[in-house]
């Protein structure tokens, strides 16, 4: 197939494609890492990936620290990603989606050559190697363009898992992200065998009954504040024991509560097994989740973005998460002469 010809990047570090492709094709044993409780970005780009290095004879594991739940088996080559890191020596360690080394687990610690890919604006830049493109819609875009480099023919299974990659970051082509690379970059996917209304249909009309039945339990705690700028919820671990366990988390929920009128961000919090608090943070380009995400230990992209808080209980981690980011959104305020109400 004929691809759109794409201009590639270059990192902070002036580490460009080329010579992250001169090193893979040099090295020949990898471990693909990416970050606890996986997206669909995270395991599309990690499996497409893996797929491409397989491709060229590389010997090739891929590690997620969290079990994968069923609504992923879909994937192609899913299998494949193991929950224990492999006894065997690897030179090299790719880290997929990850904006810190803490993001595989708390207690990751890598091996031989390190690179970093990734498109969050907050990402540590910890690689021996950092590719890091905050312009890249998904982490699936730039390792298309990776494998264009190293000239490894786009399989029908790179293209679903990359495909899967770009359409979940952007929401179903509908977040500012959705930039006319993505775009062109989809538009190839699909050439190459990626199955638009398969995917779409696996990601958005597969869900678990417990996923409505934990969405509707937040959507009857949302709480707005700031003349409606702030839109909040919580779902507590109770909720999930209920209601089917951590599988049938609501996927996009957080996203779809900033889609009121007037809310500037949306932020959901949910009690884990353990006592602690993790957050996800939406806006609508007007306040720096990010910066709110930060602030609580995470970070992300201006617009999408989280954080967990381990060190302390759930109340009282939520009460600094709530005064974050009212502080973003009144900061905003302030600044862009917003009147109250």
């Amino acid at each position: 197939m004929t691809q759109t010809p794409i201009t590639a990047p270059v990192s902070s570090r002036g580490v460009s494609l080329e010579e992250l492709a001169d090193l893979l094709r040099e090295r020949n044993n990898f471990l693909i890492v990416s970050h606890m409780r996986p997206d669909g970005d995270c395991l599309g780009s990690t499996l497409g990936l893996y797929h491409g290095l397989v491709q060229m004879g590389k010997k090739v594991a891929a590690y997620n620290a969290t079990p994968l739940v069923d609504k992923w088996n879909f994937i192609p080559g899913v299998k494949n990603v193991m929950n224990e890191i492999p006894a065997d020596p690897y030179d090299v360690t790719i880290f997929v989606d990850c904006g810190g080394v803490n993001r595989v687990s708390d207690d990751f610690a890598p091996t031989g050559t390190t690179i970093n890919i990734d498109h969050h604006l907050t990402n540590e830049r910890f690689g021996d190697y950092n590719y890091i493109d905050v312009e890249a819609c998904a982490v699936g875009e730039q390792i298309f363009q990776l494998l264009n480099t190293l000239s490894v023919p786009v399989s029908p299974e790179i293209a679903s898992c990359l495909y899967l990659s770009i359409l979940t970051d952007t929401g179903g082509f509908r977040y500012s992200n959705t930039s006319s690379r993505a775009l062109q970059v989809a538009g190839d996917l699909v050439a190459a065998g990626a199955q638009p209304g398969d995917i779409s249909q696996a990601v958005y009309e597969t869900r678990e009954k417990g996923e409505f039945m934990l969405t509707a339990r937040a959507l009857s705690r949302l709480t707005y504040e700031l003349d409606d700028h702030l839109v909040w919820s919580e779902l507590f671990w109770k909720d999930y024991q209920e209601c089917g366990g951590i599988e049938a988390e609501p996927e996009g929920l957080v996203s779809e509560m900033r889609g009121v009128r007037g809310v500037e961000v949306s932020c959901l919090m949910h009690e884990t097994d353990e006592g602690w608090l993790r957050v996800g943070f939406r806006g609508k380009g007007s306040v720096d989740c990010s910066a709110i995400a930060q602030a609580c230990g995470g970070g992300g992209h201006f617009n999408a973005s989280g954080a967990a808080i381990k060190n302390k209980k759930y109340a009282e981690a939520k009460e600094i998460v709530l005064a974050e980011v009212r502080k973003g959104v009144q900061r905003w305020r302030t600044e862009a002469g917003v009147k109250i109400r």
